[in-house]
């Protein structure tokens, strides 16, 4: 019998980890066809898309209201979709808010879901982990502390570690990346890395050059990998604003940033990869002030006292290994004074570089996406 498996993400990374995914699940299902929403890698991995979901990712919750209607009308689409042409199973990875209202669809339908990169109801509270338990037949827990949590309201869980762990991983040495980019090998490189989005770079990136600005160190060495989703040309107008001189990459994040002496990165997915790879690093954020206020309100209490952090790094050791900077904090002063410490103290650089290694060993062994498809197989073969 030729299965039908839907896939849902909305984020660039979802993409990334659904191409993985899919490759894993077309080796334990050779039959099955692809069918979902997402961006040109699982275009790439086979999978049929209905609309390209990663061209309009956004961030925070005013941004996301602007596209309310839109969501709201492919929800729709999706489940008319579905009516014609049913899958055994809908896979949702990250964008929460989005596929929860989908997870409901399906399960008024009655088709099974699997969720992977779970909405943070560990953060946001108790309400998204009982819907969760509601909609979702299987959850794959990637951070190390969210099975517990989910658990206590009745969702069906499994830890199976993060898959970057498998993904994360430089193919050169330090030098030759150095000599690559004609680098002095014996001065400091300092890695930026303001996001994908670009509001999160129109927003973090003159935070960061006004940083190395204030250091007032002319031999330090900046390199700016910039994503696929950020016009270069507008990228460069930002740049050429400030006096410092910037080496602008297509590539090569995880070979710049195993060469780093440090980095200031956006909260996100890249703090876990450079914690991977062991960089120090400052991790900075800020959203609009009205989305700031929701998140705040919807916090729920224990995460505040138990996991206050936002960096992935910080979450999942369950300490504060790096420094954050963020929303009102966010401040080129407040950057420079953390970043300085561990780009110029060598001790501090290597207890960091220690704290980041314990934080590697505690998302998992190796094989991540192969055991996450033979769980998924298994409950396509057997319920």
């Amino acid at each position: 019998m030729k299965r039908h498996i839907f896939v849902s993400t909305c984020e660039f990374s979802g993409d990334m980890h659904g191409e993985v995914l899919v490759q894993e699940l077309q080796k334990r299902l050779p039959e099955a066809r692809f069918t979902g929403i997402g961006g040109r890698r699982m275009a790439a991995a086979g999978v049929q898309l209905l609309y390209d979901s990663t061209a309009k990712s956004t961030i925070g919750f005013f941004e996301a209201l602007r596209n309310l209607r839109r969501l709201k009308k492919l929800v729709g689409e999706i489940v008319a979709f579905w009516e014609k042409d049913r899958p055994d199973v809908v896979i949702w990875l990250d964008s929460g808010g989005f596929n929860l209202v989908l997870a409901k669809e399906a399960k008024r339908m009655g088709i099974p879901v699997v969720c992977m990169f779970s909405p943070s109801a560990w953060a946001y509270g108790e309400d998204r982990a009982r819907k969760l338990a509601e909609r979702v037949r299987l959850l794959l827990a990637v951070l190390p502390f969210e099975s517990d949590f989910y658990r206590k309201f009745g969702v069906n869980v499994v830890s199976v570690g993060h898959p970057l762990i498998d993904r994360v991983q430089s193919r050169m040495s330090p030098l030759e990346y150095r000599a690559k980019l004609g680098l002095d090998p014996e001065r400091k490189l300092v890695a930026l890395l303001p996001g994908s989005r670009r509001q999160e770079v129109a927003r973090l990136l003159p935070v960061m050059l006004e940083t190395i600005t204030g250091l007032n160190d002319a031999s330090l060495q900046l390199v700016l990998p910039v994503a696929t989703s950020i016009d270069r040309d507008w990228l460069e107008s930002i740049l050429s604003q400030y006096p410092v001189k910037v080496t602008v990459t297509g590539g090569d994040v995880y070979e710049l940033m195993a060469a780093a002496d440090a980095a200031i990165i956006a909260s996100g997915t890249a703090t876990l990869e450079a914690a991977i790879i062991g960089v120090p690093m400052v991790i900075i954020y800020r959203v609009s002030g009205l989305s700031y206020f929701i998140y705040k309100r919807l916090e729920s209490p224990e995460r505040r006292v138990v996991r206050p952090w936002i960096g992935l790094p910080n979450l999942i050791a369950g300490a504060s290994v790096v420094p954050e900077v963020l929303q009102k904090d966010l401040t080129p002063e407040n950057v420079r004074a953390a970043l300085q410490t561990m780009l110029y103290d060598p001790e501090v650089n290597l207890r960091i570089r220690r704290a980041l290694q314990q934080v590697r060993e505690k998302i998992g062994p190796p094989g991540v996406m192969t055991r996450v498809a033979g769980l998924i197989a298994d409950l396509i073969e057997n319920g």
